[in-house]
């Protein structure tokens, strides 16, 4: 039976796998980064930094499903307060591993995208990171993970539940509407990282 639980450090290469399947283009594009010194990865530093529990990509904002000893799939949420340290240890996460002003890039590419992905509400939980692996589709993990988030935001007085989806990711897209998330709006990224469509969903709960 799928089991629901927190993500640990032991998940790393598998969860971290997932991740980059949720968002492979945006991911790549947004920490891929060549220098005369050095070629930056976002597989490796989505490795480093989920291996870390706090921040945005740490394991501790995460949970996972596991079937049969396996990561079958991967969410996180977020909120419009994670706090100092949440702030700190996902800056602290890019600084260790892009060197000096190299990490400068970086944050101005996370910057460039804020128009993009909105910042959930005060009253609003935004969920993300969303990957089940080829094996376990079709299953319902999809649902058991937003679920989850709901029950999340409920405890926590929230009153919808919001994502970002990129347009063309039409199974993705179906998955939520069946759970009953609304598309709000779509943008355009007018960033140089050229990422296409996204949707922005919400369901009220």
């Amino acid at each position: 039976m799928p089991a629901l639980r927190k993500a640990n450090a032991v998940d790393t290469k598998d969860a971290v796998a997932l991740v980059m399947s949720s968002a492979p283009l945006a991911l790549n594009r947004l920490f891929n980064q060549r220098t005369e010194d050095r070629d930056y990865l976002a597989i490796t530093y989505l490795l480093k930094a989920f291996s870390e529990q706090a921040g945005q990509f740490g394991y501790g904002n995460h949970c996972v499903i596991e079937i049969d000893n396996k990561v079958a799939a991967i969410g996180c949420g977020w909120q419009f307060d994670m706090g100092e340290a949440y702030v700190q240890a996902t800056l602290g996460s890019m600084t260790s591993y892009y060197h000096g002003t190299d990490v400068l890039e970086v944050l101005h590419r996370c910057q460039a995208l804020q128009q993009l992905f909105a910042r959930p509400g005060v009253d609003e939980m935004c969920v993300g990171h969303i990957g089940v692996a080829d094996k376990f589709k079709r299953q319902g993990l999809c649902s058991q993970l937003l679920a989850h988030f709901e029950s999340l935001a409920k405890a926590s007085n929230k009153q919808a539940l919001t994502l970002d989806v990129k347009q063309d990711n039409l199974a993705a897209v179906q998955c939520y509407q069946r759970f009953g998330f609304n598309i709000i709006r779509t943008t355009e990224d007018i960033s140089p990282m050229s990422l296409g469509i996204y949707v922005h969903m919400r369901k009220m709960l």
